[in-house]
């Protein structure tokens, strides 16, 4: 690839980038794209489903917090060195950080992940917020 075709290359991804951050009222600056997430619970558990295809499993880091939930890590993808042009850009790539305020608090030390076919679903069993305890007779 010469000079020009990778400068034409950095403008344009560099315009898409603002555009779209921009538009979902994320400050160009940040450097981190949006990830796809899907967020649902039932009566036991809250699941986050998140749409990482092409990320390294061991590049991601999830921390769990009793009513908080991060997810950050890079995608990495590089055109191959022999790209003379490129037609279209829309895969985001590099470092993503998505953070989640949950409704309840949770239990995480049951917390779990799997990684599957691009998706990264994270599961949090609720806490109870109400338990019944026996009274013992002394």
């Amino acid at each position: 690839m010469d000079e020009r075709s990778k400068r034409i290359l950095l403008e344009k991804g560099m315009n898409r980038m603002a555009r779209e951050l921009g538009r979902r009222g994320i400050n160009p600056m940040a450097g981190a794209w949006s990830v796809p997430t899907d967020i649902f619970e039932t009566d036991q558990e809250f699941v986050v489903c998140l749409e990482l295809a092409g990320v390294d499993p061991t590049a991601i880091q999830v921390i769990a917090e009793e009513t908080r939930l991060t997810v950050s890590g890079e995608r990495k993808y590089n055109f191959p060195a022999e790209v003379r042009r490129v037609h279209q850009l829309e895969i985001e790539r590099g470092h993503f950080e998505k953070r989640i305020s949950l409704p309840w608090p949770i239990d995480v030390a049951a917390a779990g992940t799997e990684f599957r076919q691009g998706f990264l679903v994270i599961t949090m069993p609720k806490q109870r917020r109400r338990v019944t305890i026996p009274v013992s007779a002394g």
